[in-house]
């Protein structure tokens, strides 16, 4: 019912157009009396409706599909502030803690003095070389350190197959990677139940998928950190204060 009001609207709004461009036409003719002039005019104009709806179409198709794949990246951007808080912040304090390379993290610390330029260089960087991860954990304590990631992967799952089933995530492909290489450390873990006795074969096997996920989550969040210093600096303060790769970071504001 309301696409058909729509389009008697629609119809009703034409027909008055049209009436009205005769109206007009027929009043230039009944006080001018120059029938050719108007019959010139109209074809002129006819002639050059073809071309101004091509480049219009084009114009148009190519400014509407911009500004829709700005506000879908937008929106993916915001998202991302989401994941961090329920997941992301989590896992890279774990892995972080007992990565045995964090010389190759170590210019993060500064970060709450970075300008636009410095994000620039630092995903640049982090894309061409990703930060070496290597879990340096002593044997006794393999098992509560991989519990850990075990339970924010599984009590997060959900959340993370809501993002997965989000058509738009197509649009980020280094996101979208970073979800799947999560999933595939959730698969890991979750199929092996007793992680009381996890060979060191075993436990190198899941520090490759722990470190396929460290690199992405590290670039993801510097990412997202530059996001914030473009669009909503007042939020990027709390993520400054706490600081995974800052041993020293402190979320209390010290004057």
């Amino acid at each position: 019912m309301v696409n058909n009001n729509k389009n008697n609207w629609k119809i009703r709004f034409a027909i008055v157009m049209f009436i009205l461009a005769i109206t007009i036409f027929l009043s230039k003719f009944l006080i001018l009396g120059d029938g050719e002039e108007i019959i010139s005019y109209i074809w002129q104009h006819l002639g050059f409706i073809p071309v101004d709806i091509l480049v219009v179409a084009f114009l148009l198709e190519e400014i509407m599909s911009r500004k829709e794949k700005e506000a879908i990246l937008e929106k993916l951007d915001m998202l991302m502030g989401t994941f961090f808080s329920e997941v992301g912040n989590d896992l890279i304090n774990e892995l972080t803690t007992v990565n045995k390379h964090k010389i190759s993290t170590e210019n993060l610390k500064s970060i709450k003095s970075w300008d636009e330029n410095d994000f620039k260089d630092a995903l640049k960087k982090l894309n061409n070389t990703p930060p070496d991860f290597d879990a340096d954990v002593p044997k006794e304590e393999r098992e509560k350190f991989l519990s850990n990631i075990k339970n924010i992967l599984a009590n997060n799952r959900e959340f993370l197959v809501n993002l997965l089933n989000n058509p738009n995530l197509l649009e980020k492909d280094e996101f979208s990677t970073l979800i799947i290489s999560l999933f595939h450390l959730d698969e890991e873990l979750e199929h092996r139940s007793d992680l009381t006795n996890i060979s060191d074969a075993d436990f190198n096997h899941l520090n490759g998928d722990m470190k396929r996920v460290y690199s992405k989550l590290v670039y993801e969040w510097i990412y997202y950190l530059e996001y914030l210093y473009n669009h909503y600096p007042y939020v990027i303060s709390l993520a400054i204060r706490t600081n995974p790769f800052d041993e020293d970071a402190d979320v209390h504001i010290i004057e």
